[in-house]
């Protein structure tokens, strides 16, 4: 089994794109009433997209890494 450190080091190395769609899966496989029907994946991708359109252009808001984190710590504890 790989170490986190080597997970995430692999993760990185993703494009945005595919870094995004994992944190997604990632996140949503921790919650098992969510839905994983084409349809739902579909829109999701979607969302990806323009998201990651909207940090290409400029036109994103953004916040501190670590508000981020802080604030995944309080949704998803340990």
């Amino acid at each position: 089994m790989k170490l986190m450190s080597e997970i995430t080091k692999d993760c990185l190395e993703l494009p945005a794109a595919q870094r995004l769609k994992l944190a997604r899966i990632l996140m949503t496989a921790s919650e098992p009433e969510q839905d994983f029907s084409p349809e739902v994946e579909t829109a999701w991708e979607q969302e990806i997209v323009a998201r990651l359109q909207a940090v290409q252009n400029g036109t994103a808001r953004s916040r501190p890494m670590a508000d981020v984190f802080a604030r995944l710590d309080q949704l998803y504890p340990a």
